[in-house]
């Protein structure tokens, strides 16, 4: 360890997969941190609800990457406890199945060949629109349509999409789309599934890791290791910060409370915030102008309700995702649990589901009673799509998670500049992770970013922001993706 490193003293703000990873490579290299989270619980939406003995992640989070580098890393994070998972994605739409990614020979024959010939049709004259004439691509539905033409769009990606976000397509940024299915189109999908004609070093992923008791073992792990690596470090759960005053580069006072009202204020060298980018702003000293506060209060975010259902059941299905397009079913998302690890269920007799209720705080869904809300997804199940008897469900359970999901609104991206522009002018102060920088990561995005975001403020020269803004589709893994081995070797230490 350094004497620059003894004399750092780093405050992260939040025990989710972005603050604990930031936290973790940190304390490898000897630098003291301190992680501060409101909730009782590490993990923020990677935990892990345990009732009656069955395991529930919040909705359904798988560990891929194309980056073999950081998957080494995860490999000597979690040890043994890493099980293989066969990915199988399919997609509910009127009272049909299809694999998910979209696979033209499934769609023909589930859908005929009446409709991919609209699919054809429609995707042509998506062609001379968006590539010949050059029609902008002003929101969702553009992106989407000059992607796949306005048949398949309106089949498999509106409905999904209106239910998760609660907003039509037209009203939505297309950056979720670029983000999400960049460089994926109806022409990689005829070269998986109908010419076979894909590269030897290109395909569509088929299995991922998983942590065998559910995904808050990450970061569990995580934090475990910033505890043990320093006993300067901590992480200090149901504790939630109030004030961060600058005062000058690379000195800030962080006052936060615990439950029971009583105020702590730690000096810190540098600060990493997962808080929301919408909250963030508002606690700061000096103030920002009202400009800047009117951007932060009007970010949105989508909240969720998860409903765990156990069932007297083996199995329910073979899916490690079924995504329900139908607006009439309350939940836009399932999966099975068991399907991923059998150490999720206590007895292998049964099984479980965990079914994902989009909402916003205050609207129809949300005023549902626990009761009420996990009844109607039943009978969905059950009546809908005939997955269940409703005898064989044992019990349910409700889980609310606020802000779960960053909205991308049109106006998004000019209050985000605006924000950061604020925020630029605190030398050591951080944003990291899907709600601090109100980007849509995957949890491995995440992490990866806090790995990066440790190596930069140790003062290597990496954008951590970078993470997540590949120009090819997430689901394709490819020879020609970046490795960034940034990631400390516990034994280099």
């Amino acid at each position: 360890m350094n004497d620059m490193n003894k004399k750092e003293h780093v405050v992260i703000m939040g025990a989710g997969p972005a603050g604990l990873a930031t936290g973790h490579e940190l304390t490898v290299s000897g630098v003291r941190v301190s992680v501060i989270e409101r909730n009782d619980f590490v993990g923020g939406l990677c935990n892990t609800n345990v009732h009656n003995g069955y395991k529930f992640d919040l909705g359904g989070h798988r560990w891929f990457t194309k980056n073999e580098d950081l998957n080494n890393w995860f490999r000597r994070l979690m040890g043994e406890e890493i099980v293989w998972v066969e990915r199988i994605s399919r997609i509910y739409y009127d009272g049909g199945y299809y694999t998910y990614p979209i696979n033209i020979l499934n769609v023909i024959k589930n859908a005929g060949f009446f409709t991919i010939i609209q699919a054809g049709i429609t995707y042509l004259l998506s062609a001379l629109q968006y590539s010949i004439f050059n029609k902008s691509i002003n929101n969702m539905k553009d992106a989407y349509v000059a992607q796949f033409g306005s048949k398949l769009y309106d089949m498999f990606f509106r409905r999904y999409s209106e239910k998760v976000w609660g907003l039509p397509c037209e009203k939505l940024s297309a950056d979720w789309v670029s983000q999400r299915s960049a460089g994926l189109s109806i022409w990689t999908v005829i070269q998986e599934s109908l010419l076979k004609t894909k590269s030897d070093n290109e395909s569509l992923i088929e299995e991922f890791m998983y942590p065998r008791d559910g995904y808050v073992r990450i970061p569990e792990r995580m934090a475990e290791d910033i505890v043990k690596g320093d006993p300067r470090n901590s992480v200090q759960l149901e504790s939630t910060v109030t004030a961060i005053k600058y005062n000058g580069p690379h000195d800030f006072d962080v006052t936060y409370t615990d439950t029971e009202g009583n105020e702590t204020t730690v000096n810190a060298t540098s600060v990493v915030s997962t808080i929301p980018l919408g909250v963030l702003p508002r606690i700061l000293t000096p103030a920002p102008e009202q400009e800047v506060i009117d951007a932060a209060r009007s970010l949105e975010f989508r909240d969720l309700i998860t409903v765990n259902v156990i069932l007297n059941k083996e199995q329910v299905s073979i899916d490690t995702w079924l995504y329900v397009q139908d607006e009439d079913i309350l939940f836009g998302r399932l999966h099975e649990p068991k399907n991923w690890s059998k150490a999720m269920v206590p007895d292998q007799s049964t099984t479980s589901l965990v079914l994902e209720c989009f909402c916003t705080k205050g609207d129809h869904i949300w005023q549902l009673s626990d009761e009420e809300v996990g009844r109607r997804c039943v009978q969905d199940l059950a009546n809908k799509l005939g997955f269940i008897e409703v005898d064989d469900v044992i019990d349910f359970q409700c889980v609310r998670t606020l802000q779960a999901y960053p909205v991308y609104d049109l106006e998004y991206g000019g209050k985000i500049a605006r924000i950061n522009e604020y925020l630029a002018g605190f030398e050591g102060l951080h944003i990291v992770g899907r709600g601090g920088t109100h980007r849509y990561n995957n949890a491995d995005h995440s992490i990866e970013m806090g790995l990066l975001l440790g190596r930069k403020i140790l003062g290597y020269d990496v954008d951590y922001m970078d993470v997540n803004t590949e120009s090819e589709y997430h689901e394709i893994k490819s020879s020609r993706d970046p490795q960034r081995d940034y990631y400390k070797v516990e034994e280099e230490a």
